[in-house]
């Protein structure tokens, strides 16, 4: 229901990202991994239910 919380106690707010194609379809498929939406992979991410993982940066 429009307005109302779903799964967490608070209202998601539009916030808008600019990303690569290659980097939309890494998100997409980790989502469909998980049988999620792309949107609540990064809401996962962002409460660190998710955790990331540092990997070496080559420079």
């Amino acid at each position: 229901m429009r307005g109302q919380p779903e799964m967490y106690d608070e209202l998601k707010k539009i916030v808008t990202v600019s990303l690569t194609p290659t980097a939309v379809a890494g998100l997409d498929q980790y989502a469909r991994d998980r049988s999620i939406s792309r949107s609540e992979l990064v809401e996962r991410i962002g409460r660190r239910v998710i955790k990331l993982v540092n990997d070496l940066v080559h420079e």
